[in-house]
C-alpha cells in the first residue's frame, strides 16, 4: 500500500510540472494595421502614419519605432512609441538613403525580443508630402 501510494505522488508530482497548455501565457504578436497601411515608396520629407496591433501583451506596453538603415531613414514624431493600434508619424529622410530604401521596425516593449518589420520603402526625391493628420 505504501509502494502504491509513492507511485501515485510521484505521477501527480510529474503531471503538475506540465501545466495545462490552455494556461500558457500565448506569446506576443505584432502586426502592422491595416487602418494605416504602409506605403511602399515615399518622397523625401513625406510623413504618413504608422500603427501596430500588439496581442497578449498582459503589461499592453506598446512598441518602440526604430528604422534601418540608422541615420538616414528619416524620424518618428516625439516619443518613438505607441500603444497598440495607435498611430504616430513617420517622416521619410530629407535625401534618398544609401540603397534607396528604408525599412520600419516595431519592437514590443514589454519583450524586447518580438519585433516586426515592414517590406522596403522606397525613397525618391521629390516634392515632401505631410499625409500625417493625427
Amino acid at each position: 500500500m505504501v509502494i502504491l501510494a509513492m507511485v501515485v505522488m510521484a505521477m501527480f508530482a510529474a503531471l503538475a510540472g506540465c501545466g495545462d497548455p490552455k494556461a500558457q501565457t500565448p506569446a506576443i504578436t505584432l502586426t502592422f494595421s491595416s487602418n494605416y497601411p504602409l506605403p511602399t515608396a515615399l518622397t523625401t520629407g513625406s510623413s504618413t502614419p504608422i500603427a501596430v496591433i500588439v496581442a497578449n501583451d498582459p503589461k499592453n506596453g506598446g512598441v518602440n519605432f526604430t528604422c534601418a538603415p540608422a541615420g538616414e531613414c528619416g524620424e518618428f514624431s516625439s516619443p518613438p512609441s505607441a500603444g497598440s493600434n495607435i498611430p504616430i508619424c513617420y517622416q521619410a529622410p530629407g535625401a534618398v538613403p544609401s540603397g534607396g530604401t528604408v525599412t520600419l521596425v516595431a519592437t514590443s516593449i514589454s519583450d524586447p525580443t518580438t519585433s516586426i518589420s515592414s517590406a522596403p520603402i522606397t525613397i525618391t526625391s521629390g516634392s515632401s508630402v505631410s499625409g500625417c493628420t493625427l
